[in-house]
Order: structure tokens, then sequence, then C-alpha cells
């Protein structure tokens, strides 16, 4: 069986993985989509089933599954797509009865100087810079933009810190990957994204869960 420090885009991959939280289902365009974090100990990966592959879960938080022939998507090279593994119509979700690391040490902790690209970790340390903290984006053109779009049309901020993040072994350009993710950072509102005082998130230590993509951390969550 392979683990999930060895996920590579565009490859299948069959391991043995923990259930690290409770699934959730949501609905896409008239489907069905559950998905939930996996770990081994060595990565964390996003498990997810959509459309008639929905059928194939059976498992909760706390179980132990084996996968056979799971599918990694090929993304683009800029791609900050995180580790993901797709449930297919060669897929199988086996629930196992065996001895296996707790969810606890299924989350694999770690330093920036030595985390390859495509894995997740937790980590402690400062942000050292903060370039900004909104994007902007136009409804009328769908797409991330300046402030004022090309187009003429004012686009609408969205609260998204990016930066430099340092945990002593090495500094590195970070972005939060939502708006809650920002929120929790800061500790102030979406609403307020443009006047955040950035002085006070650079001042503290921070614990986060992210990973690494194309040389950048992406924070998934403040712990």
């Amino acid at each position: 069986m392979d683990q999930l420090d060895g996920l590579v885009p565009g490859e299948s991959i069959s391991c043995i993985v923990r259930v690290l939280e409770k699934p959730g289902l949501t609905a896409f365009k008239e489907k069905q989509i559950i998905k939930a974090k996996v770990g081994d100990g060595t990565n964390i990966a996003n498990l997810v089933a959509w459309d008639k592959e929905v059928a194939k879960w059976d498992i909760e938080k706390g179980d132990i599954v084996k996968i056979t022939n799971g599918n990694c998507p090929k993304s683009h090279r800029e791609s900050h797509q995180p580790p993901t593994i797709t449930v297919g119509p060669d897929t199988l979700l086996e629930k196992q009865d065996i001895k296996f690391p707790s969810i606890d040490e299924c989350v694999p902790k770690g330093f920036l100087n030595d985390v390859p690209d495509y894995r997740y970790l937790v980590l402690r340390g400062f942000i050292s810079r903060i370039y900004r903290t909104a994007s902007y984006f136009c409804l009328r053109c769908k797409k991330f933009s300046d402030e004022m779009c090309d187009c003429g049309n004012f686009a609408d901020p969205i609260f998204r810190i990016s930066g430099m993040f340092s945990d002593g072994t090495k500094t590195m350009p970070f972005s939060t990957v939502s708006e809650d993710v920002a929120e929790d950072i800061s500790g102030d509102r979406r609403s307020n994204a443009k006047k955040v005082d950035v002085k006070c998130i650079m001042n503290r230590l921070h614990k986060f869960m992210g990973y690494v993509r194309n040389g950048r951390l992406y924070v998934e969550e403040v712990i």
C-alpha cells in the first residue's frame, strides 16, 4: 500500500487512512458532494466523492479506511489545489479493523524548511509581513481584479490576508484560503477587511494548519 506522502497530481493511489473529521455533504449544480480530511501521519488529503460515487460513502470520523484506486486530480502548475483524492468508478472504500495511528497522530507536524510541495502540516510561527488584507472580485466579469475592474465596475472586497510567515527555520509567502480564516487570524470581521490593524496580527505567535503548494503556504485553519 502507498502512503499519503506519495500523493502525486494526475496519478492513482491505494492507501490506508484514518478519517480525521466529520464528513460534510453539500450540493453543487444539482449534484451531491461529500468530503472529509483523511490522514496517515505522513500527509493529509481531502477525500471527495460526488454524484453517483456518493453511494460508496459509508465512513465516519475516526474510521480506518482502505482506499483502492483513488484518483489524485491533475492540476495546472500554478494551481493551489490542496492534496486531494477523488472517488472514481473504480475506487473501493473499505473499513478496516486494525491497529492504526490516532487522529492526532495522523496530523503531520513539521517545519517549513523540510516540508515538500503538496503536503499538509501543522506549524507555529510569526507573520513577519503583510502585503494585503483584501482581494477584489468583479461580479460583472467573474474574475479577480483591482479595486476598480477594467470594465469600470467597482469590485467587491474579499477578506484575504497574504504576506510572509516564518517558523524560525524558513520564511515563506502565505495566503489565507477563506474569509473565515482571515477573520480568525485577525479577530476582525470581513466587513472591515481594508482597515485591519496588521500590527496586531504580526505581534503574536500563530498556530496554523495548511498546505504548501508551489512554494507558498495556504492557511486553512487557525488552531
